[in-house]
């Protein structure tokens, strides 16, 4: 009786793990704010050798009757995550950071290249070699969310056949 107890401790818990790691995004964000806010389609841009910034991008769709604004990011590779996005001034792209985004009622954000983005500064791993990193976005009155955004590669996979 004491084996088969324990065994079915053991397979309850190897069950319980499984589930937990393949939980979408929307539904590791804290239970009190998953009515609020859902993290779809992210990924950060894997870096070139010699650098330590890297860009993400995310979309955020508002799912409640009340605007959010996000206030501030954390990752788990980078002490410093900014929002930047890209804007044209007199004939030319810049970038400038910005302190908040707002995601209105019932709206989406895309954060998206040659638009609005997460820059992360300072990063001293090798994120091409992980499969995904940790980021948390807290807003002011939405709560807090932790995701994980994958590593996406802008060099071709070397493993593609050539007809």
């Amino acid at each position: 009786m004491e084996k088969f107890m324990d065994k079915f401790l053991l397979l309850g818990v190897s069950v319980l793990c499984a589930v937990v790691t393949i939980l979408p995004a929307k539904a590791t964000a804290n239970l009190e704010s998953s009515e609020f806010l859902q993290i779809s389609d992210g990924y950060l841009r894997a870096m070139p050798p010699g650098q330590t910034v890297t860009v993400g991008f995310l979309k955020v769709r508002n799912m409640s009757d009340r605007d959010c604004e996000i206030t501030s990011a954390k990752s788990s590779i980078s002490d410093r995550v900014e929002f930047h996005e890209h804007l044209h001034s007199d004939g030319m792209m810049r970038m400038r950071p910005r302190a908040r985004v707002s995601v209105l009622a019932g709206e989406t954000v895309d954060f998206k290249p040659g638009s609005l983005h997460l820059m992360l500064f300072d990063i001293n791993v090798k994120i091409e070699q992980l499969p995904h990193t940790l980021i948390t976005l807290q807003t002011d009155q939405c709560g807090s969310y932790r995701f994980p955004l994958s590593i996406k590669s802008l060099i071709p996979s070397k493993t593609k056949e050539h007809h």
